[in-house]
């Protein structure tokens, strides 16, 4: 008895061993040299060659039924046509990867997209869309959009497609707000224009979240959650409602960039000042009276917008974020500048048009090496200007007599 077990054990080992080196020793399927299809007629050539089609913003009206003999097509671009139907047939294109059809007028997508084993990235946003098929066959989609559709739920299949990296569901018409903690790889999230007052549940559970943005709700305030997220990198939360920023908003040391322009914050606390490696900060369309006289000395930020506001008067203390690169701060009720902003060593770029200005240390500000661009008229108050010279000029275009030919 032992001897035959012994015998089958060596049996075993040796068949493994020959079927490792058998494997080893086949050549490896080749891979398709890449060919993209340049119009429909490239389409009838040869299309088992044919890897990527981008035929966005081409007016087709119909799905281009030949393209379905594409079978070894990896990119199929769609997006801005007038497409109204998706054929089943698309599960015959059992290699793609990514399949764009973004801003059409699709209805319906097949059952047959969840046959897809290689699909990685899927945009169907932007078209008039009420419901959606299962999708739990995709178990290697990474990137989904589907914003701007009209769905009033978020399909279970979604909600538990633990390979997701990438989700936008802005702008749907969500009756309430579903729970998300199963994305748990989710690195980017966008649910923009949700009615939101409050952030989803199960936000906290996304670790791996590095970019957010809620803009065009109705929160009030930036949720704790939010902030202890130990790896969001981007935030926006711009066209909120939010009146009022935490002092322990610099405790998220992961924050990169923050937008919360177009809310409703007539102060931000010092602290906002002093994050770990915020760069970018976007306070626009806010209504700030004042910033915070004791602005902490600060070497990482490089992009302050502080434009379209009630600033009177700014604090010295802001020229102590020496690394500036760009600072906005038209549209407000400044009538000078504070002494100092020679500091701003690296300072390329000054915005203070459509301000009250009274005087400038222009003798300061012609030292900057850096200073290339400087704006003291409004991006608004030029185009502004630019039309009504239009307007002008074909005034007098119209008055001009007619010439007469005298002979």
């Amino acid at each position: 008895m032992v001897h035959m077990r012994t015998y089958i054990l060596s049996f075993l080992f040796l068949f493994s061993v020959c079927s490792i080196v058998q494997a080893q020793q086949e050549p490896a399927p080749k891979s398709l040299k890449r060919r993209d299809a340049k119009s429909i007629e490239d389409l009838k050539l040869k299309p088992e060659e044919i890897t990527h089609i981008n035929f966005s913003r081409r007016k087709l009206t119909e799905f281009p039924i030949d393209l379905l003999q594409c079978i070894n097509i990896e990119e199929l671009t769609l997006s801005f046509n007038d497409i109204t139907t998706i054929p089943n047939g698309i599960s015959s294109l059992k290699k793609l990867k990514r399949f764009l059809i973004s801003n059409n007028r699709v209805t319906s997508i097949p059952a047959s997209i969840s046959s897809l084993p290689d699909l990685e990235l899927l945009d169907i946003s932007s078209n008039p869309m009420s419901s959606l098929p299962d999708f739990s066959g995709l178990q290697n989609l990474r990137v989904l959009n589907i914003s701007g559709l009209l769905l009033t739920s978020i399909p279970k299949s979604i909600l538990e497609m633990s390979s997701l990296t990438e989700l936008n569901i802005s702008h749907l018409q969500l009756t309430s707000f579903p729970d998300i903690s199963q994305l748990k790889l989710l690195t980017s999230l966008g649910i923009d224009g949700s009615r939101l007052s409050e952030l989803p549940a199960g936000i906290e559970k996304l670790i791996l979240l590095r970019t957010f943005s809620a803009s065009n709700n109705a929160l009030t305030n930036i949720p704790k959650a939010v902030l202890e997220l130990p790896a969001l990198r981007s935030l926006t939360l711009s066209k909120n409602k939010i009146n009022s920023l935490p002092s322990e908003i610099n405790k998220s040391s992961t924050l990169f960039s923050i937008d919360l322009s177009g809310n409703q914050l007539t102060t931000v606390p010092k602290e906002l000042f002093s994050m770990n490696i915020l760069q970018v900060l976007n306070l626009s369309e806010n209504q700030l009276k004042s910033l915070p006289s004791d602005i902490p000395e600060n070497t990482v930020l490089r992009e302050l917008d502080l434009s379209y506001n009630a600033l009177t008067q700014l604090p010295p203390s802001l020229w102590k974020c020496q690394q500036l690169t760009q600072l906005s701060l038209e549209s407000n009720l400044l009538t000078t500048l504070p002494n100092g902003i020679s500091a701003l060593k690296v300072l390329s770029t000054l915005s203070i048009g459509k301000n009250p200005l009274e005087s400038i240390p222009i003798k300061e500000i012609l030292t900057m090496p850096s200073l290339r661009d400087i704006s003291i008229v409004s991006r608004k108050e030029i185009e502004r200007r630019r039309e009504e010279a239009k307007v002008q000029k074909s005034k007098e275009a119209n008055s001009k007599p007619e010439l007469k030919n005298d002979k």
